[in-house]
Formats: structure tokens, C-alpha cells, sequence
């Protein structure tokens, strides 16, 4: 055989003579032997044929307790197939009895082996054929002998298998049982009941979502007397829809049989009440047995409790301990409820807002007919806790009590501000929280039923909050809201931080709500200014304030007044001080520093007023001091007044950066330095410009530049005062200005204006500026055209001015400025350029004039005490002068009117002429010049009685006994300083002449040997000349004496040199014998000519050969032929003013020029 294997060969009985194989369970292989055909060792077949021996004898008792087996169960089948009959019949009488109404089927009824009634697959149907219940096994205990000899059913335990039972209420709240009728009472022993593993499934109006289960119950009921019983039981309450983990259940109770009173207590482990299970119990209320006595705290719930538990959605896990008790039909149910609370979820109502939901609900909750009681319960949603304690008692029609609610860490957000009331929103928006607070308040009721809240206390922790009227965040809200009992008043007790600093409200709010009235005092230390505050304040106090630019920080006392009533305002009055504060004012952007004072404010919903006191401030070293106002209405700003005291103020770039565009116009056109001390108004109506106006000033130290002027002073003092006048006109007023510009010194008073258009005038009265010099700095300042004629007039030294200037200018570019002047000039031994150099110019010079931009306009007078023209001293020289457009004159300008007018040319007055004094006469200049790059000038001098003696003394190096009066006249044209360019004519007469010491006469006398020279040998001496290319051409010289007349010509240059020939007849002295004179006087008379050179101071002369007589020097030399024509000197024939002419004495010309001359 195959080890692995178990086969079992049986050998049958060979008395029977068959062989048969029996294979015994789990065969693999069959393997028949015959022992008669099988040949084994002799030891080996021996062990074998005892073992083969028991086997048969086992096997034979075997088959014969089969036989007898299926013998004696064929008997008791027929036996016990008959009994079953039996019991069924009798099964089916008692329970018609004991169920009367009901349809009862059941497959089969018998005896069991232990001698118990089986009922299978019971089915019970009420009358209208819906099923009650099910039940696959009933095993009953009964009285074996009593049913044996009496044949009645005596149970004595009842076993209910795997029973389901359908109670089902339809939409009438009428249950399938209802109609059933008790069965008749008769048995005087109660059965034991018990039931494995049976359910129960409630179903109210016929939904399978309104279907409840008690599954896997286990129930004992044990009689206990003559109609009690006591129960003892456990199970599953599940709902079969449910995923859920189903609740355990454990009870144990009494039931009295006879009246149907119960006791039943036990404990739901671990149950999840949802808001299904909830209307699943709310449905169970509806009793058919009772009057709703029981139901009415549900029904009328808003006169029990001060929350409708109907509005509560709850999702609850817990265990719940009971306790129901019922002995009397016609009674109330008397319950124990006790809910241990292990996690949880309630959704709490809202009419006005989102429902809120409390999660990880944990606590007690007890509840009976007369009172319901919580201890502990917990909650939380999110970070949010809530925590409740308190009792309802109910036994009275009007419900009291109280309750008491914890709320921690509450969160002010969308959802708490949607969950207010309508009403309260308002509020809750003015105020517009955000953060969390801390809750606690007592829910108590009163005699009238009802609910009020009382000292209820809000704490709020690390909150934030922002008025709607006043926007400033408060920060690290902290403090309570307390209520005085039930009232509706509220004590405020909070602190906070505004802008990094404490701060503290208290006060109180009376009948808090929309129409509460308010005090709230509000104390800060060192606020800061900044833009959260800006943004806090009104828009027109904003406006004002943002202009302003004023930082720093600020301690404030503030008190907020609210009247009661709907919609009401607030006003809000406020007292503080600056503390380290800055102001940037935007139209006058100067930074002020360390700003200290007080103000004051009080703000209604109508009026608004600012006050400033006590102000101070610095900027680096200049300080401040004021005060102001600030008055308006809401949308209507009002009027803004700052006066300040200002005191060492630079007027730097900080200062001119400040000003505005106007104000830095002016300060570019007068750029000022310095340091100012003053008074500052500004000044702002309404939305206008900020008008900004220094009503005095003084300026210490300065400097002054002014643009259409640009020539710098310095060491600058000056009082005066700046103001808008009500056209709008800009006006600095200088009451006194003193500078200097180096040695130069200059005191003035004077008016700046500039109008809307932004043009400008700058008028200097009183001017007084000594010791001014024509240096780089002031042509510098002066326009291009007035530099240059200036530069060419080319003053030399330091001179004097005073007068009035006036300087315009326009706002538009490209305009030029304009000037005008009265002034008067005053030459300390001067030197000026007027065409012709002039030195040591003393006296005065006054003009008036006009710059009109690209050329001037003067007129003018000269009171020269003197002045030196080539090297000759003139003094007392007056005469007026004219310049426009670069050309000067001097004098009167009818001297250069051409030839035809020459009868009105001698007709121009003396006062009308220059007219000086020299050498003791009189001379009259007038002159024209061109004052450009190559200046051009024409002077026409006349000269009148002047002492040739005295001016032999003043100009001659070696002077001689020279007398004589002189007169003549020159005219001359020339451009700039050079000689050679120098041009004109003229005539010199000197009458009478003693000339004889002269050099050049001295020398005319030695080389004709005529002998010491008579005193009065010169009548007059004449001479004709002409200048050009830097010599002097001489046309004619005539020595006119009684004895002698020389006639010459030549040239001399302007370096000295001499080069000239003179002419003459022999004189009668040659002669001495009077008596040959005549005879031999043809034969003698003839031409005499005599040469001089060398330098005028020192000539040499020498006799010439008798000239060839052509008709060129014949006609020179006729004037010689007629000694007696020309005693009495020629007139001479200037080509300007009067002609030059002897006058006679007495004659009232000659007297003006003998007065002039003295003068």
C-alpha cells in the first residue's frame, strides 16, 4: 500500500462466500487480497491473520447496532410524527386565545428531544394582513404531565429565537397594534421569557429614514410573584440605514402583568443622537395610551425654556442612563434622563445670520419631568469654547431658573456680525471689532416667565477695533464691558494701544443698543501723528493737517459725548499738548522741529474749532513761537490762522525751497541770505490758496543779490514787511536797508511788488551809495548795452550816488527789464571817458533816465568843481548832457547843427552849453560821443579871455615872463584814446602878446640880430591849425608888433617836435639914419626867412636863403605888405556858437563874461 495514503481493505466473512470491498472515508486506492492467494513469510502471516481477526469481529458489532438503530427510529418517527399533530393543534387553540386578532402561521410545532415544544417560522399578521412579527424558533418548556394527563398546555419557559418585531405607526399616529384585544388571563404561573438575538424595528409613518432597530436583544423576563416581572436584558439600537457604530444597550426593570406598570432603568452606551433621532423621539411623543400630559413641555416649549429646543440641530455621542417608571395606566410617564456627553455637535439657530455649530461637546445633561439641569457642558468651535451651567425647573406653568454661559476666545468676524440682530448691527459696524472676547453671563428668569441677562461681563483680549467716525486703529484691545445687573448700562473699563501706546477708555454706555447714550473718557501719552491718525481725523481737518505735514507725537485727553437717541453723533472735545512734534507745511514746506504746545478741539456733528496755544519750535538754529485757530463745518472748512514769532531764521535754500512759486519768484529776484527775525501770519480760507504774509522783519548779516541787478551785497541789515494786498499783488516793503559791496556802502528803503502776471517792480528810494566803483562786479550786474557804455565811459576811483532807482521786469521770459533812475553822482577825483579822458573829475552830476531794455535814455547836468581834459585843469564847469541809445552829448547838440542853421547855431545860451573856468578865462564845450566798441566823438571848445601869464605859470616847465589874453576855439573828431586818430581845427589868439621870452621867439630874435625885444613888440599874436595823424599842422602864425610882424607855418607833433618856418620884412631899426631910410628903403627891403627845429622847449633856428617868391607864398606873405591894416587883431572864425569877437567895455555881453571869468 502507499504510506501517504489511508486505505482500509475489509475482508468479508468467506462464510457468506462473497468478496466485498469496502472502502471507509477518504480512500485513495482500493487494493483487494486474498489470503488464500497470497504467499507471506510464515512469521509475518501470522501477526497478520490475528490483526485481520479483530478487525471482522468489530465490524460484525457495527452493522448490527445500525440495524438496530434504524429499527427503533422508524418506530419513534411513526410515534412522534403522530404527537406533532397533536401539539400543533393545542399550540394554535392557546395562542388564539392569548392573541385574539392576530394572525398567527408557523411551519411546524414539536417536541424536541428534551422534551420541549419547538414552534417554527412563526409569522403574526394583523387583521388587515400587514406583518407584526416574525419569529423563526420558539422553544417552550412545558408541564410534560399536565399535557399528558390533561391535556393542557402548562408553559413554564418561553424562548423566543432570532425574533424581529415590526411596530409601525402610520401617518395618522396610529401603531399596527392599537386595534389588538388583551387575550384572556387564566394561567395563575408566569412563564420565564427569553429572547436571543431578537430586533425590534420602530417605524413612524411608514419611512424607511424614520425606522429605528434594537438589534442582537438578549432578554430575560423572570417571574417574580404572581404578575411581576423582572427584566434583564442588553442589545444594539442602530439605525439600518446608518453606517454608524450602533448603541450598546443594558436594562433591567419590573413589569407588573396585571396593569401594565413598569420600572425600567439601564444605560445607552455610546449613542449618537442626530437631529434624525431627534425628530425620531420627538414622533415617539404621540402616545396612544396617555393624554400628551407627557408631551407637553415639547409642544410648549417657548413658555418652559428660553431657547426652543425644537430650533437646536444636535449631533450627540454619549451614554445615556435612564430610568422609566409608569405604574398606574392613567398617570405620566416619571423618566430619569442622564446624558454623558463624550463628543458632540449642536448647531445652534440664528434668525439674523449663518448658524453657528459647537463641536467636541462634552458634559452632563439631566432631565426629568419637572427640571432639566446642565453641569459642564463644553463646546467648541474652532478655538472658540463655550461652557454651560445651570437649571430649569419646569414644575410650575411659569418656568424659572438660570443659566450660566462661558464663552472663551469668541471671534469678532463676518460670521458674529451676521449672527447680530438687525438692530445691533449698526452699532457693531460703527465700532467695526475684530479680534476675540471672552463671555460670561447669567441667563435668569423672573415672575413674569421672563428671560433676562444680567451681569454679564465681556472681556476682550488682544482685540482690535476702528470707528467709523474716527478710523484710528486701536490695537491689543484689552479690558471689560460690565453690566449693572439687569439694566440695559454697561461700565468700560478697556485699555489699548494707539499707535504703540497705551491707552486707557473708561466710561459708561446707559441702555446699550442703537438709541444708547455715552461718556467715554480716552487718555494717551506721546499719540503719534502720523498717517493712521490723518486718516482718523474729519477730511477737512484731514486736508488741513495733511498740509501741514506734521509728525511727531502728541498727549491727549479726549472725551466722547453721545446723545441718546437713534442716529445720534458724537461730539467729541479734546485737550493735549505736542511733544517732540514736526510741521512740513505743504505750501510753505519749511520744516519746523521740536514743536511743543497745547491745543484744544471740540467737534460736533455741525461745527468744528481748533485751538493752538503756547506753540514752539526750532528749525537747526532758528525758533518759533505762535499760536492759531482753526474754525469750520462739516464740507464747509472754515477759517485757518497761524501767527508765528520767528527768530534767527536763515534765509538759506531751505527757506527758498519753502516759498511758494510766487514767493520763490521774488525771493530769485532779490536772493536774499541772512538771518530774519519776525512775525509770520498764514492765513487760509475755506479751500483758497494759503496766503502767507510777514507783517515785520528785520534781517541781520545778509547778503543780496538782486537778478535784474545782480551786484552782491553784503554784511546786509534791513527792516521792512511782506504782504498780498486784495488784487492779489505780492509786496515786500524795505522800511530800511544798509550793505555794502566790499568798500562800497549803500543805505536805501524800498518796495517790491509782483502782480498776478508775476511781473515785477523793485523801486530803491532814498538811495545812498558812497564809495562805489566801476569794478568787474557792478558792470557785471548792469544790462549788456548800459555795461558797455558804462565800461567806455570807464569811471576810475570810488564816486557817490544817491537818488532813486526803479527796476521792472515781466513774469513771462524773454522779456527784458526795464529801469528808471533820479540820481545824483557825486566824483571824488574821478576820471571818466567821454570821448575824451577826463581826470580828476570833482563835483556832482545829476541825471534822470530810463532803460528801456536794449538802449537808455538820460538828461543830465554837470556841477563839476573841476577836471582835467589833456593835462588842464578846468574848474566850475556846468553844462547839461543828453545820452540815448549810445550816444552822448554834451552841451547843447544845436553846436552841431549843420552850416545853413549857423544864425540859430550863435543864438545858444550859455546855461544851455558846458562852461568851465581855466587859466582865468571862460571856456564853453560841446561835444558829441558814440559810446560803443570804437567810440567817436566831436567836441567843439571855445576859450575866452583866458591869462596867458597864469597859464604859462600852470603848464609850462620853465616859465617865462608871458602876458596876454587869449582866446580861440577848437574843433575836433576823434575815436577812442588813440592821438593818431584825432581830427580838427582851430584858432589861438593872444592879444596884447608879449611872447618875447618865448623859445622859439627868443630864438627868432638872436638869428635876425634884432636885438633885445620891446616890451609891447606884439600887438597880438594869431595862429591858424589843424590836427591830423598825431601832428598839428600849423597854416599861419602871425607875430603882429609896432616894429615887427613875423608871419610862419609849419608843423609840431603831439611828442614835441617842431618844424616851422616864419616870414618877415626888415624892420625899420635896421635903418637907424632917419634921412637915408627913404633914399636907400627900396634898395633894403626884401625877405627875411628863418627855420626852427628841434623840441619846442629848446628850438634852434638859423636863417634861410630869400624863398623863391611863388604865387602860393606871395599870397601868404601879402598879409606883411600892410603893416597898418593889421594893428588891430582879426576876428576869429569858430565855427560854432557865438563869433569870436572884440566887445566893447560896458556892454552887458562883455560884463557876463568878465562875471563868468571872475566866477
Amino acid at each position: 500500500m502507499d504510506p501517504g495514503r489511508f486505505p482500509i481493505a475489509v475482508l468479508c466473512c468467506t462464510a457468506h462466500h462473497f468478496r466485498r470491498v469496502i472502502a471507509l472515508p477518504r480512500p485513495r486506492r482500493i487494493l483487494a487480497v486474498d489470503p488464500r492467494c497470497h504467499r507471506m513469510p510464515s512469521e509475518e502471516f501470522r501477526v497478520t491473520h490475528r490483526w485481520s481477526e479483530w478487525k471482522r469481529t468489530l465490524w460484525g458489532l457495527f452493522g448490527l447496532l445500525v440495524i438496530t438503530g434504524s429499527a427503533a427510529g422508524i418506530w419513534v418517527h411513526h410515534v412522534w410524527s403522530h404527537s406533532d399533530k397533536l401539539l400543533a393543534q393545542v399550540v394554535r387553540d392557546n395562542l388564539d386565545q392569548l392573541a385574539p386578532g392576530l394572525t398567527v402561521h408557523f411551519s411546524s410545532c414539536h417536541f424536541d428531544l428534551l422534551r420541549r415544544v419547538r414552534v417554527e417560522n412563526i409569522e403574526l399578521t394583523t387583521p388587515d394582513g400587514q406583518p407584526l412579527a416574525s419569529v423563526p424558533q420558539i422553544t417552550v418548556a412545558i408541564d410534560r404531565q399536565t399535557l399528558a394527563e390533561h391535556q393542557q398546555l402548562v408553559i413554564q419557559q418561553i424562548t423566543l429565537h432570532r425574533p424581529h418585531l415590526h411596530l409601525v405607526r402610520d401617518s395618522q399616529d396610529a401603531w399596527n397594534w392599537q386595534d389588538l384585544t388583551r387575550g384572556v388571563a387564566g394561567r395563575t404561573v408566569l412563564p420565564s421569557w427569553t429572547i436571543e438575538d431578537g430586533q425590534v424595528d420602530i417605524t413612524l409613518s411608514g419611512e424607511p429614514d424614520k425606522t429605528r432597530s434594537l438589534e442582537q436583544l438578549n432578554l430575560q423576563l423572570v417571574p417574580s410573584g404572581a404578575d411581576r416581572y423582572l427584566l434583564d436584558g442588553h442589545g444594539l439600537f442602530t439605525h439600518p440605514q446608518s453606517s454608524q457604530p450602533a448603541a450598546g444597550l443594558t436594562l433591567t426593570g419590573q413589569w407588573r402583568v396585571t396593569d401594565s406598570g413598569v420600572s425600567i432603568h439601564g444605560q445607552l452606551s455610546d449613542l449618537l443622537a442626530d437631529p434624525a433621532l431627534m425628530q425620531f423621539i420627538t414622533g415617539l411623543s404621540s402616545l396612544p395610551d396617555g393624554d400628551g400630559s407627557d408631551a407637553k413641555h415639547l409642544e410648549e416649549p417657548e413658555r418652559r425654556f428660553p431657547l426652543d429646543p425644537r430650533t437646536l440641530s444636535a449631533t450627540l455621542r454619549g451614554d445615556l442612563a435612564f430610568r422609566v417608571t409608569r405604574w398606574q395606566p392613567d398617570t405620566d410617564w416619571d423618566y430619569r434622563l442622564l446624558l454623558t456627553l463624550k463628543n458632540g455637535q449642536l448647531q445652534l439657530p440664528s434668525t439674523s445670520g449663518p448658524a453657528r455649530a459647537l463641536t467636541r461637546l462634552v458634559g452632563q445633561v439631566y432631565l426629568d419631568p419637572h427640571k432639566l439641569q446642565v453641569k459642564d457642558l463644553l463646546g467648541h468651535e474652532g478655538d472658540t469654547t463655550a461652557t454651560v451651567n445651570g437649571l430649569v425647573s419646569w414644575a410650575s406653568t411659569i418656568p424659572n431658573g438660570h443659566l450660566d454661559l462661558k464663552i472663551q476666545n469668541l471671534p469678532l468676524d463676518n460670521r458674529f456680525h451676521e449672527s447680530l440682530p438687525q438692530e445691533w448691527r449698526a452699532l457693531y459696524d460703527t465700532y467695526n471689532p475684530s479680534g476675540s472676547v471672552d463671555m460670561a453671563l447669567s441667563l435668569g428668569s423672573h415672575d413674569d416667565g421672563n428671560w433676562q441677562v444680567a451681569n454679564s461681563v465681556l472681556t476682550a483680549r488682544n482685540c482690535r477695533i476702528r470707528h467709523a467716525k474716527f478710523p484710528y486703529p486701536l490695537e491689543k484691545v484689552s479690558g471689560t464691558l460690565t453690566q449693572q445687573g439687569t439694566s440695559r448700562d454697561l461700565v468700560v473699563e478697556v485699555d489699548a494701544v494707539a499707535g504703540g501706546q497705551p491707552t486707557s477708555f473708561r466710561g459708561k454706555i446707559q441702555n446699550a443698543g442703537p438709541a444708547a447714550s455715552s461718556q467715554i473718557d480716552i487718555s494717551v501719552n506721546r499719540l503719534p501723528i502720523d498717517a493712521q491718525l490723518l486718516a482718523a481725523v474729519s477730511p477737512a481737518a484731514r486736508r488741513t493737517l495733511e498740509s501741514l505735514a506734521i509728525r511727531g507725537a502728541v498727549d491727549v485727553r479726549a472725551r466722547l459725548n453721545r446723545p441718546a437717541g437713534l442716529k445720534r453723533q458724537l461730539t467729541i472735545r479734546l485737550d493735549g499738548q505736542f511733544v517732540d512734534s514736526s510741521v512740513k507745511f505743504q505750501h510753505f514746506p519749511w520744516p519746523i522741529e521740536k514743536i511743543r504746545g497745547e491745543f484744544s478741539a471740540t467737534i460736533s456733528p455741525t461745527r468744528y474749532a481748533w485751538r493752538f496755544e503756547t506753540l514752539s519750535g526750532q528749525h537747526a538754529d532758528a525758533s518759533l513761537a505762535g499760536s492759531g485757530h482753526l474754525d469750520g463745518q462739516p464740507g464747509r472748512p472754515g477759517l485757518f490762522v497761524l501767527d508765528l514769532d520767528a527768530q534767527h531764521i536763515r534765509l538759506d535754500q531751505d527757506l527758498r525751497a519753502a516759498c511758494s512759486d510766487e514767493l520763490r519768484g521774488l525771493w530769485d529776484r532779490v536772493r536774499p541770505a541772512g538771518r530774519l527775525n519776525g512775525r509770520i501770519a498764514i492765513r487760509r480760507q475755506g479751500t483758497q490758496p494759503v496766503q502767507v504774509a510777514i507783517p515785520r522783519f528785520t534781517i541781520d548779516g545778509g547778503t543780496m543779490q538782486l537778478t535784474g541787478f545782480p551786484y552782491k551785497l553784503s554784511d546786509l541789515s534791513a527792516t521792512g514787511s511782506y504782504d498780498i494786498t486784495k488784487t492779489g499783488q505780492r509786496r515786500l516793503t524795505l522800511s530800511s536797508l544798509n550793505a555794502r559791496h566790499e568798500n562800497t556802502r549803500l543805505a536805501t528803503r524800498g518796495l517790491l511788488e509782483i502782480d498776478q502776471r508775476k511781473d515785477w517792480m523793485l523801486r530803491l528810494e532814498s538811495l545812498a551809495c558812497n564809495d562805489l566803483v566801476a569794478d568787474d562786479d557792478l558792470l557785471q550786474a548792469l544790462p549788456p548795452r548800459l555795461r558797455q557804455t558804462i565800461s567806455h565811459l570807464n569811471p576810475q576811483r570810488t564816486f557817490h550816488l544817491s537818488g532813486l532807482i526803479e527796476l521792472r521786469g515781466a513774469g513771462e521770459p524773454g522779456f527784458p527789464i526795464t529801469a528808471a533812475w533820479d540820481l545824483e553822482t557825486h566824483l571824488p577825483g574821478n576820471r571818466l571817458t567821454t570821448g575824451v579822458q577826463l581826470e580828476d573829475v570833482s563835483g556832482k552830476v545829476t541825471s534822470r533816465g530810463k532803460w528801456y531794455g536794449q538802449h537808455a535814455e538820460m538828461n543830465g547836468n554837470f556841477s563839476l568843481d573841476s577836471a582835467s581834459l589833456w593835462g588842464y585843469q578846468f574848474r566850475d564847469i556846468q553844462g547839461p548832457f543828453h545820452y540815448r541809445n549810445q550816444d552822448l552829448v554834451i552841451g547843447s547838440n544845436q553846436a552841431f547843427a549843420p552850416r545853413a542853421t549857423n544864425k540859430r547855431r550863435l543864438a545858444i545860451p550859455l546855461q544851455e552849453r558846458v562852461t568851465a573856468k581855466a587859466v582865468g578865462g571862460l571856456f564853453t564845450l560841446d561835444a558829441q560821443a558814440r559810446i560803443d566798441q570804437q567810440s567817436t566823438y566831436h567836441v567843439k571848445l571855445n576859450m575866452s579871455e583866458a591869462n596867458l601869464e597864469q597859464f604859462a605859470r600852470l603848464y609850462l616847465r620853465d616859465p617865462r615872463k608871458l602876458k596876454g589874453r587869449m582866446r580861440g576855439w577848437v574843433d575836433l573828431r576823434g575815436r577812442g584814446n588813440s592821438p593818431s586818430d584825432l581830427t580838427g581845427q582851430g584858432q589861438l589868439q593872444v592879444s596884447p602878446a608879449e611872447l618875447y621870452e618865448l623859445p622859439i621867439v627868443v630864438q627868432l630874435f638872436d638869428v635876425l640880430s634884432l636885438g633885445p625885444p620891446q616890451q609891447t613888440a606884439f600887438r597880438y599874436a594869431q595862429c591858424d591849425f589843424q590836427l591830423a595823424r598825431s601832428k598839428i599842422q600849423f597854416n599861419s602864425i602871425d607875430l603882429v608888433g609896432n616894429s615887427l610882424q613875423l608871419r610862419g607855418r609849419g608843423q609840431a607833433s603831439f611828442q614835441g617836435q617842431v618844424g616851422l618856418d616864419f616870414y618877415s620884412m626888415l624892420p625899420k631899426s635896421r635903418l637907424p639914419i632917419p634921412f637915408l631910410q627913404p633914399l636907400i628903403a627900396p634898395l633894403t627891403t626884401g625877405w627875411v626867412a628863418v627855420r626852427v627845429d628841434g623840441k619846442a622847449n629848446n628850438p634852434r633856428a638859423r636863417i634861410r636863403p630869400a624863398p623863391v617868391l611863388d604865387d602860393a607864398l606871395r599870397s601868404f606873405l601879402t598879409a606883411l605888405e600892410n603893416p597898418a591894416a593889421r594893428r588891430q587883431p582879426p576876428p576869429l572864425n569858430a565855427p560854432f556858437g557865438q563869433r569870436q569877437r572884440r566887445l566893447l567895455p560896458g556892454t552887458p555881453a562883455a560884463k557876463a563874461i568878465e562875471n563868468l571869468r571872475r566866477r
